[in-house]
């Protein structure tokens, strides 16, 4: 007991210590329609691809999401442990494995290449594919780069012609052991982008084991089919009028910027079918593999899939724009569903854009049944595109409610942009929210774009107004005309806010930065520097005049980079200003040396403030939401959602932990009732499992030799507590924060 005490005091004392400079990532409950989100801190989806691997060594496959997010290439990897039962599909949101992957560019698709059980990573790099290989043991999770750049002979049988194969930034190959001899062979499609090469892996041929990546170009015309201008046409090989005319020019067609190919066997035949998408298209088509495993030859076509062979038009795969698919097992069951998301970057569905089709056959063919539209992300706070949190007490009740802003909903045509609102329904020290309401105040009926909110009280009436930047650069002005209670806003707004512009996608803060009691207006853009608008008018009547459109010297754009989406958040610091500032490729800067130099060059303190990233044009937001007088921070991003990171001495403890959940899984959290241990390691036994609440108390103590453990915490009080696991050599293997909610 007095060891254990000892480390949380240690835990308190470190994090007091540095609780200016340190954040954690940690969790508030939330609720939308009454029910709790499994996994609202786990930042939003827009355009995914799907793959499965062990991440936490446990014997279940979890999954991973690379998402796009936008044009700019630098994606996100995130990673969802498998917590579900056999025939549920239950993810838990696992960040700490997103920071073990190594960095990946524009896709990733996890598959095992070498048979070991541990799923490798192909992903895109300039000309072709790059391989990295997983060599996780029991106590580490880690890669090392296989292949640089896959190539393939092309003159198989004659003097070798080794060249790369062709996948560009936004195609995604098809990978998958094509002739069923035990390695991973790839189908891609050509430079001039209408028929599939096939390169065949010759690994298991030439040294009996699928360990090499050693291909040899087999088939130029794999299918014997091409698909032009979104229709699949079969035997088209050899070559066949229509194939001459398109890449002789006189056929009008523009060739693929980018296509995806999915290759299974839907109905265990023995052969690969495959479904495509192009980014051209707003249809998958599906293609079905009359020939055989060495010799194939499409004999049908559909774009009305997964409903093969009705050919319905009931559920089928239908996006806006580039649908793809990936086949996997997303519930446990032993047999691979179907999961269909846009691999575009713009211009598509993006908060419900994870659609599940459920395989209900217990034979090897396939059964897809259309189960959801958002698949994880109905268990996250999810915006669609974009996501500008900020917090503000909407009914005056003392708690801060938050309030988020968007670039937009897609309805079909375009996005909607809205304002979320999320009540907190808990306390002032202990934060729950509920969603009220996603279009709060109406605002999406003003046709803003891109609409980031900040509030102050700019008529001097006690009552803080609403600002909203917009995408033309642009304010729009919202006065509050409510009196005590909840926050009434004018439904008659100034949409051009004193003629201020900022050229475009406006970001703005509503702070006093020259502390001369008068709002001010510190304004991010596209271009990555700040601009400040002085108010020189009065408290009740503010007039903005623009200072400088180069604040303090700030600059987020990239080096190389045309855009810099600089989103500020000034605050105050021990009475001290500073600035953070987040940027279009996910790095959050900090300034100071603020006060007294506002005409100066502001000092950047870093550039990577916190070591986290959470996806590209972050928007970070940090203020005490936990009234313990320590600042949180919010932190919203592309993707549509949101992170969550606490800097308090007390929250904190657990989340600034040995971190060794690898070799065991704790679920779910928060609890209400029981609270599951797994032991994920075969050497560990003789496990000494205590629970510990917020004043060192030790509340339940047990010593277990089982791998899996039940704790019936339903008649605990609500509140944080402390789980810890020893070994028998009493080496602490994991420790954690619990909620009990």
């Amino acid at each position: 007991m007095l060891r254990l005490n000892l480390f949380l005091l240690v835990i308190c004392l470190v994090t007091k210590t540095f609780s200016q400079t340190s954040v954690y990532r940690d969790t508030i409950p939330v609720y939308e329609a009454g029910l709790k989100m499994q996994n609202p801190w786990a930042g939003g989806i827009n355009f995914s691809s799907f793959s499965t691997i062990d991440l936490n060594l446990d014997g279940k496959n979890d999954m991973v999401a690379f998402d796009k997010m936008s044009p700019s290439g630098f994606g996100k990897i995130r990673a969802y442990l498998n917590v579900g039962p056999i025939g549920n599909a239950i993810y838990k949101h696992a960040p700490k494995y997103e920071t073990l992957l190594p960095k990946v560019e524009d896709w990733a698709l996890f598959f095992d290449y070498n048979n070991d059980g541990k799923a490798d990573i192909f992903t895109y790099t300039t000309g072709g594919i790059r391989v990295f290989k997983n060599v996780s043991t029991i106590t580490t999770f880690s890669f090392v780069l296989s292949k640089d750049l896959i190539r393939s002979d092309y003159n198989p049988g004659g003097p070798p012609n080794i060249a790369n194969i062709y996948s560009n930034s936004i195609a995604l190959p098809g990978i998958a052991d094509v002739d069923g001899d035990g390695d991973l062979d790839i189908l891609t499609y050509s430079v001039f982008g209408v028929k599939i090469e096939y390169h065949k892996n010759r690994s298991m041929e030439l040294y009996g084991n699928a360990d090499s990546l050693k291909y040899d170009f087999a088939d130029n015309c794999w299918g014997d089919i091409q698909e032009s201008t979104c229709t699949v046409y079969l035997n088209q090989c050899p070559l066949k009028p229509l194939y001459s005319q398109i890449i002789n020019g006189s056929e009008s067609k523009i060739l693929h910027a980018g296509s995806c190919l999915m290759s299974f066997d839907r109905d265990g035949d023995g052969d690969q079918d495959v479904i495509m998408g192009d980014v051209a298209c707003s249809e998958v088509f599906y293609a079905e593999n009359g020939g055989s495993s060495t010799n194939a030859h499409i004999t049908d076509t559909t774009a009305l899939y997964p409903n093969y062979p009705l050919k319905s038009s009931v559920n089928r795969i239908k996006f806006n724009s580039f649908p793809c698919t990936y086949y996997l097992d997303v519930d446990n069951d032993g047999f691979k569903d179907l999961l269909a998301s846009p691999n575009s970057v713009a211009g598509s569905e993006n908060y419900q854009s994870v659609w599940y089709y459920r395989n209900t056959s217990t034979t090897p063919t396939v059964n897809f049944s259309f189960q959801k539209k958002n698949f994880l992300q109905d268990g996250m706070i999810e915006m669609g595109e974009g996501a500008y949190p900020v917090l503000f007490d909407v009914d005056t009740d003392g708690k801060k409610d938050l309030i988020i802003g968007n670039l937009g909903y897609f309805n079909g045509a375009t996005n909607i942009s809205k304002l979320a609102y999320y009540r907190n329904i808990g306390t002032i020290s202990a934060p729950s929210y509920s969603l009220i309401t996603r279009d709060y105040q109406n605002i999406s009926s003003y046709n803003l774009y891109c609409v980031a909110p900040t509030f102050g009280d700019l008529d001097n009436d006690g009552d803080k107004d609403l600002v909203i930047g917009q995408n033309n650069g642009q304010l729009a002005y919202f006065e509050n005309t409510g009196t005590l209670g909840t926050a009434v806003f004018t439904t008659s707004p100034t949409v051009f806010y004193q003629s201020i512009d900022v050229g475009s996608f406006a970001f703005p803060q509503l702070y006093d930065i020259d502390k001369n009691g008068l709002l001010d207006l510190i304004i991010g853009s596209v271009n990555g520097k700040i601009s400040y608008y002085r108010n020189v008018g009065t408290a009740g009547s503010p007039a903005f005049s623009l200072s400088s459109t180069t604040f303090g010297g700030i600059d987020v754009k990239h080096y190389g980079s045309l855009s810099g989406y600089s989103m500020p958040h000034v605050y105050d610091d021990a009475g001290v200003t500073k600035i953070l500032v987040g940027s279009e490729f996910g790095n959050i800067y900090l300034y100071d040396n603020i006060d007294g130099n506002i005409s100066g060059t502001f000092n950047r303190v870093d550039t990577n403030l916190f070591k986290i990233n959470e996806g590209v044009r972050c928007a970070p937001f940090y203020e005490d939401v936990t009234n313990d007088g320590i600042r949180d921070l919010f932190l919203g991003n592309h993707a549509g959602g949101l992170a969550f990171f606490n800097s308090s001495n007390v929250y904190t403890v657990g989340l600034n932990q040995i971190d060794n959940s690898i070799l065991a899984s704790v679920y779910p959290n928060p609890v209400t009732d029981k609270l599951y241990i797994n032991i994920n390691s075969a050497t560990i036994e003789n496990l000494t499992i205590t629970l510990i609440d917020v004043l060192g108390k030790e509340i339940y103590k047990t010593k277990s030799f089982n791998k899996t453990l039940t704790i019936d915490v339903s008649f605990y009080a609500n509140g944080i507590y402390f789980l810890s696991i020893q070994n028998e050599n009493v080496r602490t293997i994991f420790n954690s924060k619990i909620i009990v909610d």
